[in-house]
C-alpha cells in the first residue's frame, strides 16, 4: 500500500494558529500543512482575523457540528487531493523549536502501524493554569514566550517519555504541564486528541466522524474501530508539543452547544457498557480491550 498522508489543521483563527503553524514548520519543514477554517465559530466571529503564509492552503467553512464537522471537512479535502491518510491537528498548539526535535511527527507517518491500523495518536503536553478553569485566553497566551529555547530545553529534559498524570513545572512560568502519550507504540482507545493519523479508508467506512448523536470524534472514531472489530489505533512516543488547553474551543468562546453539550450521555446511548462495573467509556472498553482488539 503506497501512503501518502495530508496535514491539516482545523482552526477558528487568531494568533494562534499563526503560532502553531510557525512552530510546526520549525519542526517539520518538510511538510506542507493546509488549514480548514471555521468561519461560523464565536471565536472568528468575535475577533476575525487570520495571519498565515501566503503559501498555505485556506479553506474557510460553515461549520455546526462542532470540532466533528471541522475535520470532516478536513478530511474530505485531503481525500479529493489523492491523499491515503490524513494528519490531523488542532491549532492552539505549539511545537519544539529544538534541531533535536526536527521530525518527531514526521518520522512516523510511514511506519507499518499507518498502513495496517486504523490511526495514530500523538502524545502531547496538556497545560495548565491557576486561572478559572485552569484556561487562559488567547490573547493572555500570547503575552507568554512560548517558543524560546528555555522552556524547551526544561521538556526536553524531562524524563523519556514524560510519565503521564505528573505535574512539571518550569521555572519562573506562569503554567505548568502534564504529559499525555505513550511509552511505546502501543493500542490506544483515543484518538488524538490533538493530532493524529487517519486513513480516509477507514474513516468513510465508519461514516465519517459523528454529526448527529453529540459524540466527539477522538472517543467515537476508536469505539467504533473496536466494536466493529477493525485493527487497532496506536500511539507513538513522538516528543510532545504543547497543548494550551483547548484554547480553540474554550469555555467562554466556543462551548459545546446543542448535540454536544453532554457528550458522554450521547456516547453512553449509543455504545453502552459491556461489564456490569461502569457505564459510558469505561464499561465499553472494561480491561481487557488491549488483548481483545486483534492486529
Amino acid at each position: 500500500m503506497t501512503i501518502r498522508t495530508g496535514v491539516v489543521i482545523a482552526s477558528t483563527g487568531g494568533t494562534k494558529l499563526t503560532r502553531t503553524l510557525r512552530s510546526l514548520r520549525r519542526m517539520e519543514p518538510d511538510l506542507a500543512p493546509h488549514v480548514v477554517l471555521d468561519v461560523s465559530s464565536n471565536t472568528w466571529r468575535q475577533d476575525p482575523h487570520c495571519n498565515i503564509p501566503n503559501d498555505v492552503p485556506l479553506l474557510r467553512i460553515e461549520n455546526r457540528a462542532h470540532i466533528n464537522g471541522t475535520l470532516n471537512t478536513a478530511m474530505a479535502w485531503m481525500a479529493t487531493q489523492g491523499f491515503s491518510h490524513a494528519a490531523l491537528f488542532h491549532d492552539d498548539l505549539v511545537f519544539s523549536p529544538l534541531p533535536q526535535h526536527r521530525g518527531s511527527l514526521s518520522r512516523w507517518f510511514d511506519i507499518p502501524q499507518v498502513a495496517s491500523g486504523s490511526g495514530i495518536s500523538f502524545g502531547h503536553f496538556e497545560t495548565f493554569t491557576g486561572d478559572t478553569d485552569g484556561r487562559r485566553s488567547p490573547a493572555q497566551w500570547d503575552l507568554e514566550s512560548l517558543e524560546d529555547d528555555a522552556l524547551w530545553r526544561f521538556l526536553a529534559a524531562l524524563p523519556d517519555p514524560p510519565p503521564g498524570g505528573v505535574d512539571f513545572y518550569p521555572p519562573d512560568r506562569t503554567f505548568w504541564f502534564r504529559a499525555e502519550g505513550a511509552d511505546k507504540v502501543r493500542k490506544w482507545n483515543r484518538l488524538g486528541p490533538t493530532g493524529c493519523i487517519v486513513p480516509v479508508a477507514t474513516w468513510e467506512a465508519l461514516g465519517r466522524f459523528d454529526e448527529h448523536d453529540g459524540i466527539f470524534y477522538d472517543q467515537e472514531y476508536p469505539s467504533e474501530c473496536f466494536r466493529r472489530k477493525l485493527p487497532p489505533i496506536y500511539a507513538v512516543p513522538n516528543f510532545p508539543y504543547i497543548h494550551l488547553h483547548n484554547q480553540s474551543m474554550n469555555p467562554w468562546g466556543d462551548p459545546a452547544s446543542g448535540l454536544f453539550g453532554n457528550t458522554g450521555a450521547a456516547y453512553e446511548r449509543r455504545f453502552g457498557a459491556r461489564d456490569n462495573r461502569a457505564c459510558g467509556w469505561a464499561g465499553f472498553w472494561g480491561d481487557n480491550w488491549e488483548a481483545e482488539w486483534k492486529d
